[in-house]
Formats: structure tokens, C-alpha cells, sequence
């Protein structure tokens, strides 16, 4: 009678991670649009990240940068001053900075400069936005920059003097940002007034918002020619 040996047979798992199989997570890198509401100055406003200037942001009054510049996470600290006459540096001191700003993988960003160049301000807002836009939805928010203003603002939906408004933010400061509200998409009526004498500053057509469904809107309110000029809505589109 024959008999059959029969060997052990030992499985070896090998772990992908360990042999480097895996694949390599590769980080998203963020992205920022910048927006220049400085006054009174012929020259141009560039911006800088940490010490940097950043390419193509040499902006005139009340511009934005048409496309993003990207940006690595981490920490990073914003800067402003006059940009050259080619647009490609600064030709002055940095103004004012903003120190140490967290950003992440992946982020959507605006920098937004403002106020009387002699003591600007600057400042960073986070587009994301955690809430669900239906088909016909859109996001939007606001953020004071309007220079020379003789006080604080009220923001309200709808058209003063024709029919009922509502209040969306009370007393808004200099660099102050409303949290994002969701809106029917299409024309949307807003009334800015000043909180102490409710006198309308921009209105009507001036201040009727057309909204792209699925968007996320940034809405300035700026000025015309500051401190006495009229009052303006600008917006901001985010980057992605």
C-alpha cells in the first residue's frame, strides 16, 4: 500500500503597502481668486503669498483676477502693496499682511483687499459651502468693502420701497462677511441702506442679482470713485 505525503503549504499574504504596491495619495492643491477695493491710487494693487507675488495679480480698482492662482495647504500669509508697471512685481513695501492663514487640500479661496491705502485691510474668505442647491438654487453671500462709507450697513432682500424686504444682515462693518444663504435662481432684488438713516444706497435694478442656478456667489459692496461715490454690488465668482 502506498501512502502519499502530504506537504504543508504555507500561504504568504504580502501587504501591498508594505512593497510600495499602493498607490500615493496625491494632494488637491487649493485655489484663490484675488479682489482689489483699494482706493485712492492710480497704480495697481499686486498681492503676495508669504513673501511671493503672485502671478497675474496686479489688479486695478475693483478687479478680480480672472483665473485662480493655486496654492499648496498649509500655512500661508497673505500681503498687498503697488505692483510695477509690467504687473510682475511689487514696486513698494508690502501694506498690510494677513499672518498664518490655514489653508487646505483642495480649498477655494478669495483674498479680498480694501479700504484707504494709507491703512488697507485684507481679507481671506472660505468659499466652501455644506449645503445642497436644488435644480433651481443658488447660494450667495455679501462682504462689505465699501470705502469711505459713513457707517455700518443693512443687507435685505428685495426691492425698498416696492413691496416687503427682508433683513439678511443688520449693521455689517467694514470687512464684514454674511454666512451663505440659498436663493431661487434668476433675478434676486437686494436693497444695501445704511443701518443709522435706513436711506437706500443702492437699489432697484442697480442691486438686482442675476443668479446662476448651482452657483456660489460672493456679492461686494463696494463704491464708485470713494469716499463719495455711488454704491456698487460686485460679484465674485469662486474659483471651482
Amino acid at each position: 500500500m502506498k501512502t502519499a505525503s502530504v506537504m504543508p503549504v504555507v500561504a504568504t499574504v504580502l501587504c501591498a503597502a508594505a512593497c510600495g504596491d499602493s498607490p500615493t495619495a496625491v494632494a488637491t492643491p487649493a485655489k484663490v481668486r484675488f479682489f482689489n477695493a483699494v482706493w485712492p491710487t492710480q497704480d495697481k494693487i499686486g498681492f503676495t503669498t508669504n513673501t511671493q507675488f503672485a502671478a497675474g495679480s496686479a489688479l486695478a480698482y475693483l478687479q478680480s483676477t480672472p483665473t485662480c492662482s493655486t496654492l499648496d495647504a498649509g500655512t500661508t500669509t497673505f500681503g498687498i502693496g503697488l505692483a510695477n508697471a509690467s504687473g510682475t512685481a511689487l514696486n513698494s513695501n508690502t501694506f498690510v499682511t494677513l499672518n498664518d492663514q490655514t489653508i487646505t487640500d483642495g480649498g477655494d479661496y478669495i483674498v479680498l483687499a480694501g479700504g484707504n491705502i494709507n491703512h488697507p485691510s485684507v481679507v481671506l474668505l472660505d468659499n466652501s459651502f455644506s449645503g445642497t442647491l436644488g435644480a433651481n438654487q443658488a447660494a450667495v453671500r455679501f462682504v462689505n468693502l465699501a470705502g469711505g462709507s459713513e457707517g455700518p450697513v443693512d443687507v435685505s432682500k428685495g426691492t425698498a420701497g416696492s413691496g416687503p424686504t427682508t433683513v439678511v444682515r443688520a449693521n455689517m462693518g467694514f470687512r464684514d462677511a454674511t454666512p451663505f444663504s440659498t436663493v431661487t435662481s434668476g433675478p434676486n432684488p437686494y436693497t444695501i441702506t445704511y443701518t443709522d438713516t435706513n436711506q437706500p444706497l443702492v437699489s432697484g435694478s442697480d442691486a438686482t442679482l442675476n443668479l446662476q442656478a448651482g452657483t456660489v456667489n460672493t456679492i461686494v459692496i463696494s463704491r464708485l470713485n470713494p469716499p463719495t461715490g455711488n454704491f456698487q454690488l460686485i460679484n465674485v465668482p469662486r474659483c471651482n
